[in-house]
């Protein structure tokens, strides 16, 4: 349909409901779906600037939901309104009233148990920006209710049914009942940012006199008023130009903070070169010429060079900008290598801008003690580092939907390059933008020929000319489309190409490529048609690999790890590498290999042990479209919904047993039992950077009560980890996350643990007051519980976040406390601990005599557990207490006498380091024999 006007869709279930609306439409054209022979009615709205779409989608839910995604694809709507009748559930809402659902319930998923129906309820709340239009629209007009509702398949005549039971018990809040709006809200949830607002006009109440209020006629008055209400709110509806941008620093945040997603990576290492890469071969040359350095002319100062790469999803943008990166590369151009990130532009939650620069800094090996803390210092390294790097770089900036996204990003001079893809034009910038469109239809037709190459038996593309032409127009002449049509072709190689034309013409439903709200057709009007190859090809997938491109689907992340996905879909991991490979074959997944990076240990001594050819280093990849529809596939079908269910618990499991063993490693001291699993600390944080985007995301499940006790869980494991390496985002976020899943699910103790780690890195993150308020939280909590051994670690986190704050006074009270409570339970180690701090906080308020005194106590009990490590660091404080005190050949003499500690603990490092302080205050190069003299002070 041409994209003469921004189009609404109106969709009613029943002809008389179809009528009132059609009735403000003065003209009208049909319009048939090309392959369903679905009609719509498309017309103005005269003093508006909307187009409508009219359809009669008929009843019931599931109906409702394909038609619906069906209108989503073909007419790319700004919004759906759905308008129709429905029944009142409460008194107070009279025949003749209208309803503007505030959110829809669907009210019939559940479980039949022997103790009854237990509710599994799905709400989709009105969008914003259609409820905020209602309300200013029909604000005032009386009989008008803004107020939930519910929807289901089942016809309620009964108040005293157990149907009607149920939905007071469970659904309360809602006035009134139909049966399609579930289906709409739902259809248009998935579909991206449209939304649909439900306007239902109260015909009957739905008890016993339902029949004799239609028989009155009521059902015509209430689809009138309800038609009469919509078009209220189409009046005062505006067209959006845009899909919402990204949240920037300047906008404000939505209540309750961040949503916090996976994280981004970046890399020094480009993708591999797209294989196969056909045509394009002028916007090629376009894009080499911006990237050429050799056309700077005179060594003047000139603006920065950026070149973007735009147009639809799916057009090819990041083939096309990795080709010319390769080749912009091997041209020499760009000694000091590349810089590539995807921003993700278009899911659901994009990268920001900082994330992004956490991802560049972590790439050029700017993190842990060396990571600015500040948002705004981490830009200003970044810049820094980009304008001393003297070799010209090239950033390639993949997926950006909105230049706040990339602007802060951006190299402060013209030295180095930049490439960006979008799916939308940044023409607020001036920057050099390389249009793609669809492949004409011999570079098309050359793309899938040139696919089929590698066989020299294959002639299909010359036998079948007409049906290779008639391919790729089905495929929309998208390349990712023809990518996977080639890859099925090489899978079928015993079949012709018209087998494929006549399968995907059968499947029909074409998938549209969506660009998340920005527009959905070509500049033909044209939906882009992906669904007929992606649905055939998940069609004649086996049964094992359908099942798992559904559970990849559901992955957390970018990527996933191969025993990750293992254990989604519950195989051993050989069995599971296998079916990824029948996939990537097809097209569907994609292996890639992530750089190695000396942090994290040896490639060939992986969590899995699999020496370096093993499968622990691979990861898989859907691109965001196969992603979707692996999505939408499950979503449709309660059993395949229930086997997500069950594989995302599967992967928790994994996540928190192999998390767990990492956090025990980041704990684990020398001369004390070395945990299982990873060989070493090298290895067990290997594990935690390549997973971490996963490990992130998985926390966000503890929002739903199936995953609420093991997504706590695996966020606790994640604390140490993310604060040592300075991911405080993370940590605060997944700190957040386990305490809310633990208050709703009424454990307290578990709160109070979340509250403890929350307070742990917001200290390290440089918020101690905030410190300071998590760790009182965590000691209530422990106190109103009883447990009085982890009130008095409570107490002391509370001290160090104190200290932290500049409260020494309380810090000193706090430590007290700590030390008094862990002295009444018996717990002499951690007395000891207790002690050590509560020497640091004296320290700090110049009570030397007092501090020193605390030193002593905590020596005398660790020597008692012979923890030689915990001698040494009170030694070491020790020595720094004389130190700062000027008395420099006592503080030599107890440097020494650390050192001798730390070496009895196996601490090589610490041993060496104390060992060379030693030495500067004049104390003899080797520390004294074996014993230890006793501490005196």
């Amino acid at each position: 349909m041409p994209a003469t006007a921004p189009t609404i869709a109106v969709l009613t279930a029943l002809p008389l409901e179809y009528r009132a609306v059609r009735d403000h439409l003065p003209a009208t054209e049909t319009h048939v779906h090309p392959y369903f022979g679905t009609r719509a009615e498309v017309g103005r709205l005269p003093g508006t600037p909307w187009q409508i779409a009219l359809l009669e989608l008929g009843e019931g839910t599931l109906t409702a939901a394909t038609l619906t995604e069906r209108v989503m694809t073909w007419f790319a709507p700004q919004a759906v309104l759905f308008v129709g009748v429905a029944g009142a559930l409460k008194a107070d809402i009279a025949l003749g009233d209208v309803v503007v659902a505030t959110k829809v319930y669907a009210i019939h998923g559940g479980k039949e148990t022997p103790d009854g129906f237990l509710d599994r309820p799905l709400t989709w709340p009105a969008p914003h920006h259609l409820d905020s239009a209602a309300r200013q629209a029909l604000r005032g007009v009386p009989h008008i209710h803004f107020k939930p509702i519910a929807a289901g398949d089942v016809v309620l005549s009964d108040a005293d049914s157990p149907l009607a039971h149920r939905i007071r018990e469970h659904y309360n809040d809602a006035v009134a009942i139909e049966m399609e709006g579930s289906g709409v809200a739902h259809a248009a949830h998935l579909a991206g940012s449209a939304g649909a607002l439900i306007i239902r006009g109260i015909s009957d109440r739905a008890d016993a006199s339902k029949a004799q209020a239609d028989a009155r006629g009521s059902q015509h008055y209430a689809a009138e008023r309800a038609a009469d209400a919509a078009i209220a709110v189409l009046r005062e509806l505006e067209p959006r130009e845009t899909a919402p941008p990204t949240r920037t620093p300047d906008r404000p945040e939505p209540a309750g903070g961040p949503a916090h997603v996976p994280v981004p990576t970046a890399s020094t290492v480009l993708p591999p070169r797209p294989l196969g890469f056909t045509g394009r071969a002028a916007d090629l040359h376009r894009l080499l010429t911006h990237l050429d350095p050799t056309a700077d002319g005179p060594a003047t100062a000139r603006p920065l060079l950026i070149s973007a790469l735009t147009g639809m999803g799916g057009i090819g943008k990041t083939a096309l900008a990795i080709e010319a990166a390769h080749q912009a590369r091997a041209k020499g151009w760009f000694p000091g290598g590349t810089l590539f990130v995807d921003l993700r532009g278009y899911d659901d939650h994009p990268v920001t801008s900082d994330q992004a620069v956490l991802a560049l800094l972590d790439a050029l090996g700017i993190r842990g003690p060396d990571l600015p803390r500040t948002t705004a210092r981490q830009y200003d390294t970044y810049q820094v580092h980009l304008a001393e790097r003297r070799a010209r770089t090239l950033l390639v900036l993949d997926n950006a939907s909105d230049p706040p996204q990339f602007l802060r990003l951006l190299p402060g001079s013209g030295h180095h390059r930049v490439l960006i893809t979008s799916r939308d034009r940044p023409d607020s910038l001036p920057l050099h933008i390389v249009d793609l469109e669809t492949l004409p239809e011999d570079e098309s037709t050359a793309l899938v020929t040139t696919a089929l190459s590698n066989d020299p038996h294959d002639d299909r593309p010359t036998r079948e000319p007409q049906a290779l032409r008639e391919l790729t127009v089905l495929c929309g002449h998208l390349p990712l489309a023809l990518q996977i049509a080639a890859a099925m072709l090489r899978r079928r190689r015993s079949r012709g190409i018209a087998t494929l034309v006549a399968d995907i013409k059968k499947v029909g439903d074409a998938l549209a490529v969506l660009d998340n709200g920005s527009r959905g057709t070509d500049q033909y009007g044209r939906s882009l048609a992906l669904r007929p190859v992606l649905e055939t090809s998940y069609r004649r997938l086996p049964a094992d690999q359908a099942r798992l491109l559904r559970l990849l689907a559901l992955a957390p992340g970018t990527d996933t790890g191969t025993e990750a996905a293992a254990a989604l879909a519950g195989l051993d991991e050989d069995a599971a590498v296998g079916v990824l490979e029948d996939l990537a074959a097809a097209c569907l997944v994609t292996a890639v290999r992530p750089k190695r990076d000396a942090r994290k240990g040896k490639a060939g001594k992986g969590a899995a042990g699999k020496g370096e050819a093993g499968n622990g280093e691979v990861r898989w990849r859907l691109h965001d479209l196969v992603r979707a529809f692996g999505v939408g596939v499950a979503a449709g079908d309660p059993g395949l919904r229930e086997e997500g269910e069950a594989a995302r618990e599967r992967l928790l499991g994994f996540y928190w047993r192999w998390a767990d063993t990492a956090d025990d490693w980041l704990h684990w001291l020398p001369g004390r039992p070395e945990p299982v699993r990873f060989g070493d600390r090298a290895q067990a944080l290997a594990w935690l950077d390549g997973e971490r985007a996963g490990l992130v995301g998985a926390v966000q499940w503890a929002g739903e009560e199936r995953y609420a006790r093991r997504a706590a869980g695996l966020a606790l494991c994640l604390a140490e980890y993310l604060r040592c390496r300075r991911y405080f985002s993370d940590g605060i976020a997944i700190a957040r996350t386990a305490g809310d899943a633990a208050r709703r699910a009424g454990d307290r103790l578990g709160e109070a643990a979340a509250w403890t780690k929350l307070g742990s890195v917001l200290r390290e993150a440089g918020r101690a007051e905030e410190a300071v308020e998590a760790h009182t939280r965590a000691r209530d909590l422990f106190r109103a519980a009883g447990d009085h051994l982890r009130e008095a670690t409570a107490w002391n986190n509370l001290g160090n976040a104190l200290r932290k704050a500049g409260r020494s006074g309380e810090a000193v009270e706090a430590h007290t406390h700590a030390r008094d409570l862990f002295r009444t339970a018996g717990d002499r180690h951690r007395e000891a601990i207790a002690w050590n701090n509560l020497g640091l906080t004296l320290q700090d308020t110049d009570r030397a005599e007092e501090a020193a005194e605390a030193y002593g106590r905590a020596l005398e009990i660790h020597r008692e557990f012979e923890d030689w490590y915990k001698v040494g660091q009170t030694l070491r404080n020790l020595a720094l207490s004389h130190e700062r005190a000027g008395r420099l050949s006592e503080a030599g003499s107890y440097y020494l006498l650390a050192s001798d500690a730390f070496d009895r603990a196996d601490a090589d490092t610490e041993g060496a380091m104390t060992r060379d302080r030693a030495r500067e205050f004049g104390q003899p190069p080797m520390p004294p024999p074996h014993p230890m003299p006793p501490f005196q002070h």
